[in-house]
Order: C-alpha cells, then structure tokens, then sequence
C-alpha cells in the first residue's frame, strides 16, 4: 500500500470519527427486525433517511448505520446464546460488514467507532477531547449494550473498553498493510495516555486486545469468513491452561 492511501484510510477515520456525530437522530427510520445471526442492511434496525443517505459518502453511512445498530437493537438481537457475550462481539462485526458491503477495512473501522467506550478524553492539562458527539443519552444506551465479558481472566469484569482497542487496530493493520506499524500506533498510544492523560497508567490488557486485533485482521486476509470471537476463545483457552500472555 502506498504512502498516500495509508494516509488516507488514517484521514477517513478521523474524518467519521469527527463528523457521524453530528448527524441528527431524527434522521433516522425504523425498519425491520435483526435475525439470529447474519445481519443484513435491508434488515437494519436503524438507517439514514433516504434524504440524508444521498448526500453522505459510503463510508460514512456505514459507520453511522453500525453505531446507531448498536444503541438501538444490539441489546434485542438474537444469539445462540443469549449470555454469550462474545457473540454480541460476532454481531457488531457481522452488522459492520454488512453495511460495508463485504468491505473488511472499512467493517472494521464502523465497528471501532462504534464501539467507543470513551465519550472524551480527559488531558492532564484540564482539556477534554471529545471522541464522539453523540448526546449524553445516547452514548449511555450504546455503550450499555456493549458486550462485557470478553477475557477468561476476569469472567465477572467489564471489558468493554477492550472492543474498541480490538477493532481499531485490526482496522489500522488492514489499512496499513502492516501489523508491526498498527502494534507501533498501539503502544504510542499507550505511552502517550501515560503522559498526556489525567490519571492514566499503561494497561498491559489494552496491548493484548490491540495484539488480538492485529492477529484477526492478518486472518481475514486468509480466512474473510473469521469471525472476531475465534481470537478471545484461542486467548481464553490457553488462558485456563496457564498459557497465555497477560
């Protein structure tokens, strides 16, 4: 991949990350309902207008119809099993590429933001950035479907927040074409939260979900049929027999 497309896959996402926030909620219409596991866009819970869906690009739509899914119907969608958390995982993901038309790249970017467990960033120096302009209301009931329990080492815990580490960097590693480039990104971004961040200290599980991340999107380019939860199942397992790294 050359130079210029990284830097425009890199562009694109900040670009979405900033803009799909602003696009009112009254913009959307109810459809049908999901199915049980394969999620297609003509059963999309939530869509754009068909006013709004003229005018945004592709990429955009993709994210916005992802997130909006997530809030609004991942909480009802039907699994094989309906405690199985890293189903929902298999779900968000499906839902992802079905809006990007097969596109795994960008499947992966919808599902990062959508994802977003973070609604700002608190800097040391008093500043907060925002990750996401959704309304208070609504990041509470997208982040309140988001799957909890993901790692075999903490089976009662809430990692949430892992979910986005997982998809933005199996989406930076596609992008990039290059798993040591995204894991460099990962660990900048760690040591950078270390220093910058108000109360922030490295999270050793926050490297293993980018590493997992990284290890899902070298798969799809082999296997575009994988599925997110075959990465935490393969952890877990050689978690419970003393295998695993932290």
């Amino acid at each position: 991949m050359t130079a210029t497309r990284c830097h425009g896959f890199i562009w694109r996402g900040i670009f979405a990350l900033m803009l799909v926030g602003f696009i009112p909620n009254n913009s959307i219409c109810q459809t049908g309902s999901t199915g049980p596991t394969t999620i297609s866009v003509s059963t999309s819970a939530s869509s754009i207008s068909p006013s709004l869906d003229i005018l945004l690009p592709r990429f955009l739509r993709a994210i916005y119809n992802t997130r909006t899914w997530v809030r609004d119907s991942l909480g009802r969608a039907r699994t094989n099993n309906t405690t199985n958390d890293l189903g929902k995982v298999d779900q968000i993901y499906h839902h992802a590429l079905a809006e990007a038309n097969g596109d795994h790249t960008l499947a992966l970017l919808a599902a990062a933001i959508a994802t977003l467990e973070h609604r700002h960033i608190p800097l040391a120096i008093g500043i907060d950035l925002p990750l996401t302009f959704e309304s208070r209301t609504d990041f509470n009931r997208r982040v309140a479907t988001l799957p909890r329990r993901l790692f075999a080492d903490r089976p009662n815990g809430d990692d949430r927040d892992k979910l986005q580490h997982f998809f933005a960097s199996a989406w930076l590693t596609l992008a990039l074409g290059s798993r040591k480039s995204a894991d460099a990104i990962g660990w900048g971004i760690e040591r950078g939260e270390q220093l910058l961040l108000s109360g922030e200290a490295q999270d050793l599980r926050d490297i293993r979900a980018n590493r997992l991340g990284q290890r899902f999107a070298e798969l799809l380019k082999h296997h575009p049929t994988a599925l997110p939860s075959m990465m935490f199942n393969g952890w877990n397992r050689k978690a419970k027999r003393g295998r695993s790294k932290p």
